[in-house]
């Protein structure tokens, strides 16, 4: 009864109690938590974080907002904006606007057909208004006609008020009759200084002498004065002259206007 019971009892609990107790713990825990735990934490972070981070932020940041941005915006809208906004506005100021002043088809102005100088002057016997007859009139009813080279060969216009203008044109039709002599013309005389004085302005021949313009004879045509510069005057009047050898040689005006810029 007594040896049994004490040595089983001491035996077995000592010896295994104290080795699997300390042994087995302290290993796993220092070995395993060491150094995994420092080795992956420190390289592994910092390795990837370093590059990924600044080298592709700043790089793609950079190179499109930069350089797309400044250029489109900047080129396209400069120059199609000043361009067309600048360039086109000057163009129609470049072209002269004439304004018509005074207008003469030789008939009365209240639509009857009737003819009449409307305030225009013929001196005597070799000017006069006729009607239509023998296509001697440019249109309408009436024209106005001066023959051979008498005092009273002309015909003269009312007077004009250029104040506002620089320059004077004169166009109208005629048609020469007869006026076939080499010293056979008509001329374009012009006041600047209200009727007082008259100067020649332009000459029509039938030859085309140093500074004429050669006319056909019987057939109307066109004749144009312009670049008549009025910068100086206040009124001015314009003056038809008739320079033939006989009665027989005439000069037939109709529609004669006047315009200014």
């Amino acid at each position: 009864t007594g040896s049994p019971m004490v040595s089983p009892t001491k035996g077995p609990t000592a010896m295994p109690s104290a080795s699997p107790t300390e042994s087995p713990t302290k290993p796993p825990t220092a070995s395993p938590t060491g150094t995994p735990t420092a080795s992956p934490t420190d390289k592994p972070t910092t390795s990837p974080s370093g590059s990924p981070s600044h080298a592709p932020t700043v790089a793609h940041s950079a190179a499109p907002t930069g350089s797309p941005t400044v250029s489109p915006t900047k080129g396209p809208t400069n120059s199609p904006t000043d361009s067309p906004t600048d360039v086109p506005s000057l163009a129609p100021n470049t072209e002269p606007v004439w304004e018509t002043i005074g207008f003469n088809g030789f008939e009365k102005e209240d639509g009857s057909g009737e003819c009449d100088l409307n305030d225009w002057v013929d001196p005597g016997a070799d000017a006069k208004v006729i009607e239509n007859r023998w296509n001697n009139v440019h249109s309408g009813n009436c024209a106005v006609r001066i023959q051979d080279d008498s005092r009273t060969s002309m015909v003269t216009s009312d007077l004009f008020n250029v104040t506002d203008y620089d320059t004077l044109k004169v166009i109208f039709w005629y048609k020469p009759k007869r006026m076939t002599a080499s010293t056979e013309e008509f001329h374009l005389h012009i006041s600047k200084d209200g009727g007082s004085n008259y100067a020649l302005e332009h000459t029509w021949s039938s030859d085309g002498k140093l500074g004429s313009t050669v006319f056909t004879d019987n057939i109307y045509q066109q004749g144009i004065v312009d670049d008549i510069d009025v910068t100086n005057a206040t009124e001015v009047s314009i003056r038809f002259v008739c320079n033939g050898d006989t009665n027989s040689d005439r000069v037939f005006i109709d529609d004669v206007a006047m315009e200014a810029m």
